[in-house]
């Protein structure tokens, strides 16, 4: 069976998502593969240096989470392991899936209100065309 990616930001809707992936690698036995995105892109930093030290303090940051993320996978008897990626989402959240042979992501849907969101809603629906298009990978969103 090939790998379940998660991707995963944290807070409430996170955990909805990784719980659902969680269930899912319980279920089919898959291993489960937690992926934090670090897209420094919202900053609209135009200095090199800052950018990658804005690079540096997300995927500390996203470290932290995956940690939460795998703790919650290893309650439940499910092995994971997790990594964080510097880079526009779209495109490092696709390399990503091509670099594992994913057999399925399991991605939360925008959440209305959010300040920093990576999609908005009409753009979810094109990501998730594309990511089953081009890596054969099939899409679970969680609501």
């Amino acid at each position: 069976m090939r790998p379940i990616v998660c991707t995963t930001r944290g807070g409430q809707a996170s955990r909805r998502t990784q719980e659902r992936a969680i269930a899912l690698a319980k279920e089919t036995g898959a291993e489960l593969m937690f992926l934090c995105v670090a897209d420094p892109s919202f900053a609209e930093v135009k200095d090199e240096a800052r950018t990658a030290a804005l690079c540096d303090e997300l995927t500390r940051l996203g470290r932290s989470l995956l940690c939460m993320a795998e703790s919650r996978a290893e309650k439940q008897a499910v092995k994971s392991q997790s990594v964080v990626m510097c880079g526009p989402v779209w495109r490092t959240v696709e390399e990503y899936l091509r670099q594992v042979n994913a057999g399925i992501l399991v991605i939360g849907a925008p959440q209305t209100g959010a300040t920093l969101r990576p999609f908005e809603p009409g753009d979810m629906d094109r990501f998730i065309d594309r990511v089953r298009q081009t890596t054969d990978t099939e899409v679970v969103l969680v609501t």
